[in-house]
């Protein structure tokens, strides 16, 4: 039989809790030396460095270098971490074609299903069968600045899979900011800043902002104000293919976060451009995969059916 993945690859997050990790990281490794098919393995040298003793790097356990050195030769990633190791694996890997398992070592992990005890049943099915594959949206995020002589340049161009956030850095004043949606004036924001997310993002920063839980199988977007100082601004819910502009005002300190990292530091009339991504992460789960399923569980919704 062939395998649906004959080459995977294996991340972990720098800060990772070692002797978890590195038990995992053997069970993965265990696990593909049962398989009877060829099955080619790369490791991320941080994380084989981390997570696996001298004597064993020497060795021909598995194929060791750097993330530019192995992206292009894998059609599997599988990360160990949590949802945000997750996230800057699936942003490096957005215009691949490589698809993306999670195995989960942080706290909530609404996107890396597995766990150790999941691991020696659910991922030989994937590797075998490939799992239920699920294409999730990413946003395409860029900062356009104002220069001299009426000119602009692109400041800063990336991606996110979670959200886009504008809000303030080390500043104590309020951000100010106006919205723009498909050219169309939205409204003027002050508070402390605006989220822009995904369905992915939505069970992230954007819920501890109230706001909405989103499937992710709806392309939309949504908009969530942080702490506005409005009580009429409320978080709106777009088609994902709308552009959207948010344009800073009065933030000298303002900052922006793609996926919780930070990406550029923002001056007056900076213009923040968010439209969906043409590009897709394309996350792997395993066949017995449920979001409701997952909502229970990661938000403690304990309550059992009475029928």
């Amino acid at each position: 039989m062939t395998l649906k993945y004959s080459s995977v690859g294996i991340f972990c997050k720098p800060n990772a809790k070692i002797s978890d990790a590195s038990r995992t990281l053997r069970l993965i490794l265990s696990i593909i030396s049962k398989i009877k098919n060829q099955c080619r393995v790369f490791i991320e040298k941080e994380t084989a460095e981390l997570l696996l003793p001298s004597n064993e790097l020497e060795g021909n356990i598995a194929t060791i270098g750097t993330l530019s050195d192995i992206k292009n030769s894998i059609d599997l990633a599988i990360v160990i971490g949590g949802d945000g190791t997750l996230l800057g694996v699936a942003r490096e890997f957005a215009i691949l074609d490589t698809h993306i398992v999670g195995i989960n070592q942080g706290r909530l992990g609404f996107t890396t299903d597995l766990d150790d005890s999941d691991l020696g049943n659910q991922l030989s099915k994937i590797l075998n069968s490939g799992g239920l594959l699920e294409k999730r949206d990413m946003l395409d995020v860029k900062v356009v600045r104002s220069l001299k002589n009426a000119k602009e340049e692109i400041f800063f161009s990336g991606f996110a899979l979670n959200d886009a956030v504008v809000n303030r850095g080390a500043i104590s004043n309020m951000v100010e900011l106006d919205v723009w949606v498909e050219g169309s004036f939205l409204h003027s924001i002050r508070g402390d800043g605006l989220i822009v997310c995904t369905p992915t993002g939505s069970t992230a920063y954007a819920l501890s902002a109230n706001g909405p839980i989103i499937h992710p199988q709806l392309s939309c977007m949504a908009l969530v104000p942080i702490a506005s100082q409005a009580l009429s601004s409320r978080p709106i819910t777009i088609p994902a293919n709308m552009e959207i502009v948010i344009t800073v005002k009065n933030g000298a300190g303002t900052v922006l976060h793609c996926d919780m990292q930070t990406v550029a530091e923002l001056n007056d009339r900076d213009r923040i451009v968010i439209k969906q991504s043409s590009y897709k992460a394309k996350l792997v789960h395993p066949e017995t995969y449920d979001y409701f399923s997952i909502l229970r569980k990661k938000l403690k919704w304990n309550i059992n059916p009475t029928f």
